[in-house]
């Protein structure tokens, strides 16, 4: 695998870009802070969807794909639910405030699998490695909206049977797209042209919206606010320092899947920064906004250094 620095530099800027865009609207009036609930709502329910959805439902079908498919979904549940389970365990002990433990443990966690994901493990591992991050994020899925909403939530517990239902988590707009979708997968059906133009122009609206709702939540913060926040450094040193080494030598002693291009996607996708989707979570379930604007803003900017050095252990 070669490193392309371009690539990966050019993900991270267009990244920057975006939550300036929302930041700057709300400094300048363009946008109230409280219409980031709205937005936030929108891209949960709708265009998040669509992007599961068209994502897998487009794909041909291919029987080793599906056994390679199969390690990556199961070796994300142990390892998403692993990283929050140890997470949360040491949020008390490393001094993280009340009311963002659980915001602190979830970005510690659960990663940008999608919008910084998909395009750099495309550009350095092909359209199979595309493919098989796009199976990492059925995992991502699942976790992250049981679990890390559970989490998220219990950040505030007079918020909490207002934002969070188990029914509203099992049956949420996401988790039925991912349904869905495997079942478009498997039993080979394609949609036509003119049903899955629209799905897929819902989709691309995902990614500018959700980074433009974290700047909305950056400005909310104050200044030197961001930077001397403890807890937000140490989120970062677990999710983009050790969580990825520890499973870069974990995969470099155990068999993963037929072929190499299985472990780099898993060890790749896996340093990612803190997953896009925090503060739209933060959002939807009442947890602490501002904490995770911080902690994406950290980790976003460290990741042009950690992320080109975990790409070379690979």
């Amino acid at each position: 695998m070669n490193l392309d620095f371009f690539v990966v530099m050019s993900n991270l800027v267009s990244l920057f870009v975006l939550i300036a865009v929302g930041y700057l609207a709300v400094k300048l009036g363009i946008l109230k802070p409280e219409a980031s609930a709205y937005f936030s709502v929108f891209i949960l329910k709708v265009t998040l969807p669509c992007t599961i959805f068209i994502s897998l439902a487009q794909k041909e079908y291919d029987p080793a794909f599906v056994q390679d498919s199969m390690i990556i979904i199961i070796a994300g549940l142990i390892a998403y639910t692993g990283m929050q389970y140890i997470s949360s365990i040491l949020a008390k002990p490393l001094g993280v405030p009340e009311g963002c433990r659980g915001v602190w443990a979830f970005t510690c966690a659960y990663n940008n699998c999608g919008f910084m994901g998909f395009p750099i493990t495309l550009a350095l591992l092909g359209a199979e490695g595309l493919a098989l991050s796009v199976m990492l994020v059925i995992a991502f899925n699942i976790t992250v909206y049981s679990f890390g909403a559970i989490a998220i939530a219990g950040d505030r517990p007079d918020h909490k049977a207002e934002g969070l239902s188990m029914k509203g988590i099992i049956f949420s707009a996401v988790n039925i797209a991912t349904v869905f979708s495997l079942i478009m997968y498997f039993g080979r059906v394609k949609l036509p042209a003119m049903v899955a133009s629209p799905i897929t122009h819902m989709s691309n609206i995902t990614t500018p919206l959700s980074m433009v709702v974290t700047g909305m939540a950056l400005a909310r913060s104050h200044g030197m606010e961001i930077l001397a926040d403890r807890s937000a450094w140490l989120s970062a040193l677990l999710r983009l320092v050790v969580y990825p080494v520890v499973i870069c030598l974990i995969l470099r002693v155990l068999p993963f899947g037929s072929k190499p291009i299985v472990a780099a996607v898993f060890a790749l996708i896996m340093a990612m920064p803190a997953a896009s989707n925090t503060v739209i979570l933060c959002e939807v379930y009442h947890g602490n906004m501002e904490f995770a604007a911080k902690v994406m803003f950290i980790q976003n900017v460290l990741c042009i250094v950690t992320l080109p050095a975990i790409c070379m252990l690979l």
